[in-house]
Parts: C-alpha cells; sequence; structure tokens
C-alpha cells in the first residue's frame, strides 16, 4: 500500500498497483487528475536523485518522461515520488513479438543514446559499477562454484558465463566504445505512444554511467535481434562494440547476484532458502543468431 501519511500529505486517492517491485509503483487520483506514485528503496535503486537528474535531462531534449509534480518525501528507507501520468499505451504482447516492433525499439534507442550522451552527464551513479568490476569482483566466483556445487545444472551455466564475461574483460582492459548515461531497462512496456507517437519514456529506475552497449542488456535480452539490427540502422555499431555486447550482457546477469549467494552460502540456515536464480539462468542460456555469425558469441552451456 502507498503510505498512508503520503496519500494525506499529497491528498491522494489510492489506486492500483502497477508493478511488482521493492520500489513499488501504483496508480492515484487527486481532483480528478491520474497519477503516479512510485517508491525508490535505498537498498534497491540507490542514489535516487540521480535517476530522477538524468530524466530531466532527456526530457529538456525533448523526450517524454516522467516530471514530478510534488517536492519528493524522503524516508529513511527511501523516497516517495509523485508524478502525472504520461498519455499512451505500451504495445501488445503480440506486437512485442514482432520483428517490427523490435526493430523499432532498436532505432529508437539508438536516438535515445545520442540525447544521453549530449545531456553531458559523465559522473557515475553511486551504488553502479562497470560490467568489467562486476565479473571482476573476487567473491563472487567462489560464491558461484558452491552454487554449482549445490544445484550442477544452473549453477554450471552461470559459473561459465561469469567466467566467459571475466576473461573477456581481462582480454580487453581498455575498451574504446561510446559511453554515456543509458536508460537501464528499454523495454516495450517502458515506451508509451499514442497514434504512432512516443508519449512517454518511464522507469529510469536503473539509469546510470556505462557502455551505451549495455542498454541492450533488458532491450535486446540476449536474442531481439532485430532491436540490434534497428540500433545499427541509426547508429553503426563499431566492430569493438559488437563483441561487446555479449560480455556486457553477461555481465548484466550477475547483478546482485553476489548478495544472494552469499546470504544463502555463507550463513546457511534452515530458515536461508536457496536463492532463485532461474531469471538469469533463463537469460544465460539465451543465444543469439545475430551475434554468433558476427562474432562467435555464443552460450558457453557446457565444459
Amino acid at each position: 500500500m502507498i503510505d498512508p501519511e503520503v496519500c494525506a500529505r499529497w491528498r491522494l486517492t489510492p489506486g492500483p498497483v502497477l508493478a511488482d517491485r521493492v520500489s513499488g509503483t501504483w496508480a492515484a487520483t487527486r481532483d480528478g487528475a491520474e497519477l503516479i506514485v512510485k517508491f525508490f528503496d535505498d537498498a534497491t535503486f540507490p542514489d535516487w536523485r540521480y535517476a530522477l537528474r538524468v530524466a530531466a535531462a532527456v526530457r529538456s531534449l525533448g523526450w517524454p518522461t516522467p516530471e514530478p509534480i510534488e517536492e519528493p518525501l524522503t524516508r529513511p528507507r527511501g523516497a516517495w515520488v509523485l508524478f502525472r501520468r504520461l498519455p499512451g499505451r505500451s504495445a501488445s504482447p503480440a506486437a512485442q513479438d514482432q520483428p517490427a516492433e523490435r526493430r523499432a525499439r532498436g532505432r529508437l534507442l539508438a536516438e535515445f543514446h545520442a540525447s544521453a550522451a549530449a545531456t553531458g552527464i559523465g559522473d557515475q551513479r553511486g551504488g553502479f559499477h562497470a560490467p568489467a568490476d562486476v565479473v571482476a569482483d573476487p567473491e563472487l566466483e567462489p560464491l558461484l562454484r558452491r552454487h554449482e556445487a549445490a544445484n550442477p545444472v544452473q549453477g554450471g551455466v552461470l559459473r561459465r558465463c561469469h567466467e566467459a564475461a571475466a576473461s573477456w574483460f581481462t582480454d580487453h582492459p581498455d575498451v574504446e566504445a561510446p559511453r554515456s548515461v543509458i536508460h537501464g531497462d528499454f523495454t516495450p512496456w517502458n515506451l508509451l505512444f499514442n497514434d504512432g507517437r512516443l508519449t512517454g519514456l518511464l522507469d529510469f529506475e536503473a539509469t546510470h554511467h556505462t557502455f551505451q552497449v549495455a542498454d541492450f542488456a533488458l532491450s535486446w535480452r540476449g536474442y531481439q535481434d532485430d532491436v540490434l539490427r534497428g540500433y545499427d540502422e541509426v547508429r553503426a555499431l563499431s566492430e569493438v562494440e559488437w563483441h561487446l555486447v555479449q560480455p556486457t550482457y553477461w555481465a548484466w546477469l550477475f547483478l546482485g547476484v553476489k548478495d544472494a549467494l552469499a546470504a544463502h552460502y555463507r550463513v546457511p540456515s534452515l530458515t536461508s532458502d536457496a536463492p532463485n536464480l532461474e531469471w538469469q539462468f533463463t537469460h544465460a542460456r539465451r543465444r543469439s543468431p545475430l551475434l554468433a555469425r558476427r562474432t562467435g558469441a555464443v552460450p558457453p552451456l557446457s565444459g
């Protein structure tokens, strides 16, 4: 539920939950106006003001991003932020499966990255790290091996993907590829349209500064190759970037995994459930025919 104190302070009539996350999103109304209430949990999405700053910067360049209509209410665990609800609808599930939608999304992502670079924001968001640093964490590899011993199939795939990503970044310590702030979740459900016109670019919760191709982690998702094709039509990817896509994607899969594994394997107890890494396991096994042809990159499912 929305904090009753927040509803009273902003005179809100609360509506349904819109996102099932620790950092929740709810619909609400006030004086007949449709609004969105978000709670940014400090543990899940640190440095939440950075997300608002990025959204404001690209909004100044013409992108329809959510704009706070009240001063955020800070609390010990995070902050409540109130936005006016943007018009439009996201693509239907059937449309999301079509090559045309994916290609158009890739083209739009390339246009967004041009604006993201133009904002000039070059500082890193607190709590976020470069892909190479994520997989280079010395505590992650032994935890993955413990997970592999307990769950050979899932743990084996994840351990090999981690090794492949870590090895690539070790072999390429000084990658020269475009960087900027990225959106972090450039997916169909975060894009609103009205009569074919973009009317909303939502949820900057994962925005941070990194390689631009890191945005493919959740937009391309390891297999939606038409996203890559569409992007390349607007901004041609360099040869280095084509090779960077896969290890960056694998590194994204390990965000937060160390803490999840540590909570179970370092302090085993009857109440410590095994971590649910099915999302990471599913995505690690996805294969991109386009990348396989361009770079030879395939998921290391055995070995």
